[in-house]
């Protein structure tokens, strides 16, 4: 039993959930006022909490959860708008919903209480039907409300953990030499990789990013990885299979949604890279003695076009070289501004970073270039970072 309880100021009611029973806080100076809504509301199966000052409620707040507020207007150390307020500003009690008594009647008193953040207003002298109404109404949307968000969240972490479960595991496909940095912003990102051996000594490995940050981008994305992993094959070239992506994407996509992607292929028996690029920052070739380039590629984005130009490279790579593909936002984080041209000064600064990790131990790579990077920076997209071994 709480201080409360024992002091008699809260009132155990039904219990709403298996946890505990809802709770109106009832403020206001006039004790019969006090005792008459909280007896009309044990009489419902509401739990109550009484204060009579501004001070004593602000207490009350701080040490006991409750599901609604009812705050008088006027009050000995201050009035209830101001507390209304206050309770707006308050992370654990910010949603919840406030009530605001008075015997004051005037419209101009009943808009400054729901300036201030009320829900809704009660004036004296009040009858038990409307309080009853009035404080069930608001209780049960305050309910539906939190309900809604719980059944977000939980979709979103089960896309999230759905979304992580897709990213490649280097540990699990040794022979594909590569190591993976995946940060998504929120908790199911726009950002999407896919790793895939599609012969001997050969494999695919493709970075991509949705446009867009809200929970149907990270659907995008679960869809898209979905799509490569049934169409990643070597009778088709990258090329072939990133117009496959695009004409299903241009049938799924909403207007202005779109991809951009960077597909490579690696043959390590021919030491041959293809490349083929869709509107994504460059993939980064640093050869086995430390120097590194950029392999810039023109090419239209995924899902905007029906038939889209990608661009597509092809040259010979030797043991020890290194492909880095990544996206925009780890490019973005190494600039000022990071578009249009500042997207090549981002590029640079990257490729300066490689040299020190030069022959290094490829997970340490990743993890270090990404440190390199985010160390005074905050990135504002997904970073992703696919380093590939020859």
């Amino acid at each position: 039993m709480s201080l409360l309880q024992a002091a008699g100021r809260i009132s155990p009611g039904v219990s709403a959930s298996p946890e505990r029973p809802l709770v109106v806080l009832l403020v206001d100076d006039d004790v019969t006022t006090l005792h008459m809504l909280s007896a009309m509301l044990r009489q419902e199966g509401i739990g109550t909490l009484n204060a009579s000052t501004v001070h004593q409620a602000r207490s009350v707040m701080a040490d006991e959860p409750f599901d609604l507020a009812v705050l008088d207007v006027n009050l000995p150390d201050g009035n209830g708008l101001d507390l209304c307020r206050w309770v707006r500003n308050q992370p654990r009690c910010s949603d919840t919903p406030v009530l605001m008594l008075s015997a004051e009647q005037d419209v101009q008193t009943k808009v400054a209480g729901f300036e201030a953040g009320a829900v809704d207003y009660i004036t004296k002298p009040f009858h038990r039907a409307e309080v009853v109404a009035r404080v069930r109404t608001q209780l049960r949307l305050h309910a539906a409300h939190r309900a809604v968000i719980e059944l977000q969240a939980l979709k979103l972490a089960q896309l999230a953990s759905a979304q992580q479960a897709l990213v490649p595991q280097p540990e699990r496909m040794p022979d594909a030499r590569f190591h993976l940095c995946y940060k998504p912003l929120q908790e199911a990102g726009g950002d999407f990789c896919h790793v895939a051996a599609v012969g001997r000594s050969l494999h695919d490995y493709i970075v991509g990013d949705v446009c867009g940050h809200h929970v149907g981008t990270a659907m995008t994305t679960a869809a898209l990885q979905a799509l490569l992993q049934q169409n990643c094959s070597a009778l088709y070239s990258p090329v072939e299979i990133l117009n496959t992506v695009n004409r299903v994407a241009c049938s799924m996509f909403a207007d202005g949604q779109y991809v951009t992607a960077v597909y490579a292929r690696v043959n390590r028996q021919t030491r041959r890279l293809i490349l083929a690029n869709a509107g994504h920052p460059p993939a980064i070739l640093q050869k086995s003695d430390g120097a590194a380039a950029a392999l810039w590629q023109e090419g239209d984005v995924v899902g905007a076009f029906e038939t889209p130009e990608f661009g597509c490279l092809e040259l010979v790579v030797n043991p020890g070289d290194r492909i880095f593909l990544l996206s925009d936002a780890l490019i973005e984080s190494m600039g000022p501004s990071s578009r249009g041209l500042d997207r090549q000064n981002g590029v640079e600064r990257l490729i300066e970073a490689c040299r020190p990790y030069a022959g290094a131990e490829l997970r340490a790579t990743v993890t270090g270039l990404v440190e390199d990077v985010l160390k005074d920076a905050t990135p504002s997209d997904d970073i992703t970072l696919m380093a590939i071994e020859i």
